[in-house]
């Protein structure tokens, strides 16, 4: 059984400057379930957002534009965004990690406000994890 420093990431994509990595916390992790699911049933929306994350780990400045956007500066908090309305939420941990939390469909203000939330609570709980000692494990597909 996992103790509560330990957390667990799953490595998306490495690239020239950075890792994108899918976080689990407790045993959960909702971009990676989101991420299988969206390539399952969705394979057009899985390549443009795989697209943009593999051009997130290779540049070197992260700009905010349409497709990937600032949402809480405190946290560093962004999503990656297509014009079908698909969400990837995830955050900054230094500059050479961007961790992913969770997805979802802007369907309404409602269900996307729920999904940054939550996205937020993830972020929170890692934070906390990191600031009591926990390592972050990645693990390669």
């Amino acid at each position: 059984m996992k103790n509560s420093l330990e957390l667990v990431g799953y490595l998306v994509k490495s690239g020239e400057v950075r890792e994108v990595v899918a976080l689990e916390i407790d045993g959960h992790c909702p971009a990676r379930d989101y991420l299988i699911e969206l390539a399952a049933h969705n394979p057009k929306g899985w390549q443009i957002l795989s697209s943009q994350i593999r051009l997130s780990a290779d540049v070197h400045r992260l700009q905010t534009r349409d497709t990937f956007k600032l949402l809480d500066p405190s946290r560093q908090l962004f999503e990656f965004r297509t014009r079908s309305g698909l969400r990837l939420y995830c955050f900054l941990s230094d500059d050479q990690l961007i961790l992913l939390t969770n997805g979802g469909k802007k369907n309404t203000v409602r269900e996307q406000n729920r999904d940054i939330e939550k996205a937020r609570t993830i972020c929170d709980e890692f934070s906390s994890r990191v600031a009591s000692g926990a390592v972050l494990t990645i693990i390669e597909p």
